[in-house]
């Protein structure tokens, strides 16, 4: 299958097969909900409206047959699945499963690096926003935070809350998401990550290294006072260790990934409601993971 739509639409589908909540044996649904669930993520990739996903499949045979869907949805349709049952639990087994067709044979990743970045609140545009005066200010975006198997460039993890609000915190949960699924030797991430609390975590609670820079905190000479802390300075500071600055230069390819979804998907949500919102930055996060497996030739 040659055309990239098509096999992004074949492996959404088989992965939701595998998520998908299962109907009840004396239902006889119209919709397969594993197709509906691959619908949400074509709707994602093409950064179509509901409507828009219908009229799509009224053109295409071909993408109807390869979702299993012998007649096509009404857009209200794929809005109620979507209320309904694609909460948070569900998008990260889908996520776990990427994960796993990612992992193939290997059992240990060598590194992993954390970030994130905003998404703005807006289905207007920001001219319409400028001209009514309703800027929202800094309380108008949510903040996506994930963990990034560096050697794939893939998910392992992901986090969505309201902003702002301060990095380190975001690392237990991601760390912990990230090892349950792909077992690390090093975590990666900005000074925004950096606290003794969150080495020790590392070290001790997971049993991996860590490199974080260490920020100047109140003093302008005295930059870390922890043993952790001051290991960074020693590793990444001035002089450094250099395998540590060039093990630490593979941090940048998350900035990357959040370039290319922010590229591909926009970098705001069109969802109304904050629970929509936040699904709908997870199902982003669930999409670029199916987009890679696409591009690395993982099959379906």
């Amino acid at each position: 299958m040659d055309n990239e739509l098509l096999r992004f639409a074949q492996l959404a589908v088989t992965v939701a097969r595998r998520v998908a909540p299962t109907p009840s044996r004396f239902a006889t649904p119209t919709y397969a909900p594993a197709s509906l669930f691959a619908l949400l993520l074509l709707r994602e990739r093409l950064r179509l409206t509901y409507r828009g996903l219908e009229d799509l499949l009224r053109l295409s045979d071909q993408l109807r047959r390869l979702l299993g869907l012998r007649a096509v949805p009404d857009h209200a349709t794929v809005w109620r699945f979507a209320r309904r049952h694609a909460g948070p639990d569900l998008l990260d087994a889908a996520l776990n499963e990427t994960v796993r067709r990612a992992r193939g044979g290997t059992e240990r990743a060598s590194q992993i690096a954390l970030d994130s970045t905003g998404l703005f609140l807006a289905h207007t545009s920001r001219y319409f926003e400028w001209r009514a005066k309703r800027h929202r200010g800094q309380r108008g975006w949510l903040k996506w935070a994930f963990a990034m198997w560096v050697a794939p460039q893939i998910l392992l993890a992901q986090r969505v809350r309201p902003g702002p609000c301060g990095d380190f915190t975001d690392l237990p949960p991601l760390a912990s998401a990230a090892a349950s699924r792909m077992p690390f030797e090093q975590l990666l991430a900005d000074a925004g990550y950096d606290s003794e609390a969150n080495h020790r975590h590392c070290r001790e609670g997971l049993g991996v290294d860590s490199l974080i820079p260490a920020k100047k905190r109140r003093s302008a000479r005295v930059v870390a006072t922890t043993p952790l802390r001051q290991e960074m300075v020693r590793r990444l500071g001035k002089p450094d260790v250099e395998a540590d600055r060039v093990a630490y230069r593979q941090r940048w390819k998350v900035e990357t990934v959040m370039s290319v979804v922010k590229r591909c998907h926009g970098e705001a949500l069109t969802a109304k409601l904050d629970p929509t919102q936040r699904v709908q930055a997870l199902l982003r996060g669930l999409t670029y993971n199916l987009q890679r497996l696409v591009r690395l030739g993982a099959p379906a």
